[in-house]
Order: structure tokens, then sequence, then C-alpha cells
């Protein structure tokens, strides 16, 4: 290997822990280009922008200038990068902004959702996969002047070379689950590298934040500004859908399962036929893609349904509407009564329950809930969480939920409440970026 290859920087070496590291992606080179083709069959990949997954840019006369990068992984993370550009656009940053996703669904949602942000320039890519030949042609044609990592996703290529050419680092609404700490500790040599990198470390709570400082980031480098997985700022509604659902919905309340996963959709239609005649169930699951096979389960056991992919709108004889469509969930949280947050009843560790309580509405949810515990810890403390295991409780907390109106609105103000000051956050984390990258660009 020459010097290039160790580092990305000519001349410059690269620690023992990242070595290995990289001898493992040296290994498998082969066998990637199979890999991703294998996965764009299964539509987990884009077939026609394989090329990026290798840092491979012939097809993107688009590419920005200097963007300041931000890497996401998939839905939620993007949404909370696209809160992220907003308040660094108010903030007096005039872009432009590259985000980086690992999923196809996100990757569309990027796309749908930049072209609301008129004062923002916003190019998406895939992220290189983190061979550090990839890495460093990535790092080469984009040149950005800052590198935010949301979330959880820590690639050690990614953030060590962008380091090594003086980008500053930011880990920004960071986590990680019990099991990736735990993974981590298990590679302590590596971990120090990788998390004594970032210029700036802002978690979601305390206990992530004792986590970071665990794993090697200074404590000078932490701070604590919440999560970021915040509904955009003005929702998007479509009259047409609302209209439709209510009409269908004939005065029976509405129970929407929002981003529900394989293992809980039968749990969902379980808890809907004990609910009765006096309901309507709407189901919107997190993969729209497995709306049929949602819909052939549901027949089989006897629900009356439609579904919105096939183009069939709801009827007041339908018990269970399927929304298997990309950016509606705006208008399904519109409609609801009370709503349950998919994700939880089998351990994916919960979806982002911000969405829902900026509709106003508290939270029926199971208890994998580790992706978003602080988040769910908050609503708990204020009544705006029930938590459920099986259909039975499912359709109780439905029905608490809704009894009592007087109490029902207080919990509806409540929600915005705690919605509204979440809100805030990324105009925080904004500033506070802006001023480190000054600072980092001052000291060079």
């Amino acid at each position: 290997m020459t010097d290039r290859d160790n580092s990305g920087i000519p001349g410059r070496e690269i620690s023992g822990p990242i070595r290995r590291y990289n001898l493992a992606w040296h290994l498998v080179r082969v066998f990637l280009p199979l890999i991703t083709r294998l996965r764009a069959r299964k539509g987990k990949e884009d077939a026609q922008r394989l090329d990026e997954r290798f840092g491979l840019y012939h097809h993107r006369p688009d590419l920005p200038e200097n963007p300041l990068w931000l890497h996401a992984v998939s839905v939620g993370e993007s949404m909370a990068a696209l809160a992220l550009i907003r308040a660094l656009a108010k903030a007096g940053d005039r872009g432009p902004y590259l985000v980086t996703t690992n999923t196809v669904t996100a990757a569309e949602r990027i796309q749908t959702a930049s072209r609301s942000i008129s004062d923002a320039e916003i190019t998406h890519l895939y992220q290189p996969l983190d061979h550090p030949q990839f890495v460093d042609r990535f790092l080469a044609a984009t040149q950005p002047r800052a590198a935010i990592f949301l979330e959880s996703d820590f690639w050690p290529n990614l953030i060590t070379r962008a380091t090594q050419r003086q980008i500053p680092v930011f880990f920004v609404s960071s986590q990680m689950s019990d099991s990736a700490f735990a993974g981590w500790q298990r590679r302590a040599a590596l971990a120090g590298e990788v998390f004594k990198t970032p210029h700036q470390v802002m978690t979601v709570d305390k206990l992530q934040a004792d986590r970071f400082a665990a794993l090697g980031t200074p404590q000078a480098a932490i701070k604590t500004g919440g999560s970021l997985k915040l509904p955009a700022a003005e929702p998007v509604i479509d009259p047409s859908l609302v209209q439709q659902i209510t009409s269908a919905a004939s005065g029976r309340k509405i129970l929407l399962a929002a981003s529900t996963h394989k293992g809980e959709e039968d749990v969902v239609l379980a808890a809907a036929a004990k609910l009765g005649a006096g309901w309507m169930c709407l189901l919107a699951p997190r993969h729209p893609h497995r709306g049929r096979e949602i819909a052939a389960r549901a027949k089989a056991a006897g629900v009356s349904c439609a579904r919105r992919a096939d183009g069939s709108d709801p009827q007041p004889a339908h018990s269970l509407y399927i929304v298997d469509t990309l950016g509606e969930m705006d208008s399904l949280f519109a409609v609801a009564d009370a709503v349950f947050l998919g994700g939880s009843l089998v351990p994916r560790g919960g979806h982002n329950p911000i969405e829902p309580v900026a509709a106003g509405l508290p939270v029926i949810s199971g208890p994998h809930i580790f992706k978003n515990q602080a988040e769910f810890d908050a609503l708990a403390a204020r009544g705006l969480l029930r938590s459920v295991t099986d259909a039975d409780s499912l359709a109780a907390a439905a029905i608490a939920a809704t009894s009592d109106a007087a109490a029902a609105r207080r919990l509806s103000a409540s929600a915005r409440k705690f919605a509204a000051e979440a809100g805030k956050r990324p105009e925080l984390a904004a500033r506070s970026i802006l001023k480190v990258i000054k600072a980092a660009k001052r000291d060079r």
C-alpha cells in the first residue's frame, strides 16, 4: 500500500486499528459489486446509481462545490438532516448542502422534501461503502467543508479520513443502542480512533453523552441537544385524502397504525377486530412495498380493506385502509383519533414519536423504543405515552385515549406544546455547528 492508500492524504499514516479494519474491506472488495447488484434486485439499492456506492460520479455532473455534508441513514435521519439544513440556512449559511443516505426510501424522501426548501441548494448521493478507496474518491469529488453525521451511523473511514483532510466533523442528534455501545466497547481500539475524532458531539440525552465519553470523545466536545428527528415545520396535508377518509369513516373513530413492521400488522388487525364496528383502522407500513402482503393477510382474516397504492379509495364498508404510499403521514395524523407507532412491538427500537405529537396525538407504543428512548421517556413523564404489548392492550389503549373528550383535549394541547419546544433544537444545533466551523477555519 502507498501512503495515500493508508490515509487518503499523501505522506500520512493511519493507526493499527484502522489498518486492520481496512484489511477486512480489502478482502471483500471483489465481492462488493455482486452484493450491491443482488441488493438492487431486492429493491434495497438503486440499480441506476450503484456507482455512487463505489465513489464514482461520472453520471453526476451536478455535484455541489464545497458543500456542507450531512450523512443520514434512512428516512428518520433524513428528516433530521432537512430540519438542520433549514436551520443552517436561517442562521445565515449559504450552502450548498450534500445529503448522503443508505436507503432508497430515504433518497426518495430527500429528493421530494428538498424541493420545498427554496432557500437551500440540496444534492443527494448514496453513501459510499466504507472501503478506503471509495471514501477517498467521495471526499475528492465532493470536497466538503464540514461533515455532520446524524444519529448513529459511524463509519470509521468516512469519519477519520474526513478529519485527515482537515474537514470539521460533527456527530449531531447522536445516540447508540445498548447493543451498539457494547459492540464498540468490544472494539475499544477502533472505537478510540473513531470517537476521539469529532470537533463536537451533540447527544440526545445525558446517558448518550456518557457513552460517547466512555468511547473516547473528549468531554469538552460533548453537549446534549436532544433528537433532531422532528416533523416538517409545516405539515403537508392532502385535503382530498382527508376528505376521502373522513367520508369513509362515517362517524367512526379512527385508529392509525403508523410505520408498522412485519410481525405487527397481525396485532393491529386483531386489535381492530376487538374495537368493533365503531372504529376504522388506517395502516401505513414503514415499507410501502409490503402493502400487497398486508392486504392478503387482512383478507385472509376476513377484514374488508382497500389499498391506496392500487388506486382504491376508502369506502364506508371498509374497516381497514392500507396507505402503502410515501409522503402522506401528515394527512393520516390529521384524521386519526388515536395512533399506534410501529417498530415497537418488534425489536426495531421504535420510530420518531414527535411527528404524531406535533399533530396533537398522544402515542401508543410497544415496549421496544430504544432508538428514541429519551423522547419516549419525556412523553411518558407528561402522560403522553401508553405502552402496549398485544392486541388486547392496544385496543384498550385506543379506547382510553378517546373515551374522555375533555382529557383528550388537554393531552392534545400538551402534545403540541412539547413538539413546539422540541422544534427549537435544530436552530440551537445550527448555531453551535456554524460557530465551530468558523473557529476551525480560523485555526487552520
